[in-house]
């Protein structure tokens, strides 16, 4: 029977004689070789193509913390020692605009942050009641009380504002999920098990896009924040819900050119607002939360 020259995977020449029996050993053996080579160079792709994405996500998440933090720090009046809402914005907010920006400013830019803290001090207002549920800070985090915006100084052409929470208890707030996700970060050391209720009614409100509470639905629009109190309220709890990922993927989706964070989008993504103090501050604390 007549013969061919052939070649094995690694472009070395076998005979082949149409039974295989004449050069069965040579064949089994550059068989095994490739398998196994094969096998590893397999195994050595899913290996590094594991740790490329496993290492490779805390870079985009401590690479676009960065770019807010940055956008923070650029928003600083010094004559006040404040950041306005948003660049060029006239009001100030002490709660939960500052509040929270030297929260997260406080590793990166610690003298900026100590600058805003001590900015806060000076026009005598201590608390608002609710954000501080984020860093153990509020005296009586619920139940929710309504809040009230209150004008606390005019200084020159700028507005130095804040919220407080007043005496009237909320009714109807488990239908918000930025207020879901703070009840269960709240109740995490005392009740557990409300905790996590509350934080899987948040969850519930997920719909691919965002959290479609009663805003969301009577606006047509998504909020952010709610995204990142998301995250943070997951690690608070110690949870890995099968959301998470995509949660993360669409607030870092949602972060503009200028590093901040706008307040909301709509259901295509697109982003409604412009970026400011607060909404920027919590997608940080998001990010960096491990």
């Amino acid at each position: 029977m007549e013969t061919a020259d052939c070649k094995d995977a690694f472009g070395e020449p076998f005979r082949d004689n149409g039974s295989r029996t004449a050069t069965r050993p040579r064949q089994l053996m550059n068989r095994r070789y490739f398998l196994r080579n094969a096998g590893l160079l397999l195994l050595a792709n899913r290996l590094v193509s594991g740790t490329s994405t496993a290492s490779d996500q805390p870079d985009r998440l401590r690479i676009a913390a960065g770019k807010g933090r940055e956008f923070l720090a650029g928003l600083i009046d010094p004559a006040l020692n404040l950041l306005p809402e948003y660049r060029g914005a006239s009001v100030c907010w002490l709660f939960h605009d500052n509040y929270l920006a030297a929260k997260v400013l406080q590793q990166s830019h610690p003298d900026l942050a100590n600058r805003i803290h001590r900015a806060i001090q000076s026009f005598s207002v201590a608390k608002s009641g609710k954000m501080e549920i984020l860093f153990g800070e509020a005296e009586r985090p619920l139940p929710f009380r309504h809040p009230e915006l209150v004008e606390v100084r005019r200084v020159g052409s700028k507005i130095v504002k804040t919220e407080i929470a007043t005496d009237r208890e909320l009714t109807g707030w488990a239908e918000y999920a930025d207020l879901l996700l703070l009840a269960a970060i709240a109740l995490v050391g005392t009740q557990a098990t409300e905790a996590s209720q509350r934080f899987e009614q948040a969850l519930a409100m997920w719909d691919g896009m965002g959290l479609k509470d009663r805003v969301a639905v009577k606006t047509e629009r998504c909020a952010v924040y709610k995204l990142a109190l998301a995250l943070v309220a997951a690690h608070r709890l110690n949870k890995r819900p099968a959301e998470g990922g995509a949660i993360t993927e669409r607030l870092l989706a949602q972060q503009s050119e200028n590093g901040g964070w706008v307040t909301d989008y709509t259901a295509a993504g697109e982003p409604v607002g412009l970026a400011n103090v607060e909404t920027t501050s919590l997608a940080v604390l998001a990010l960096e939360t491990p």
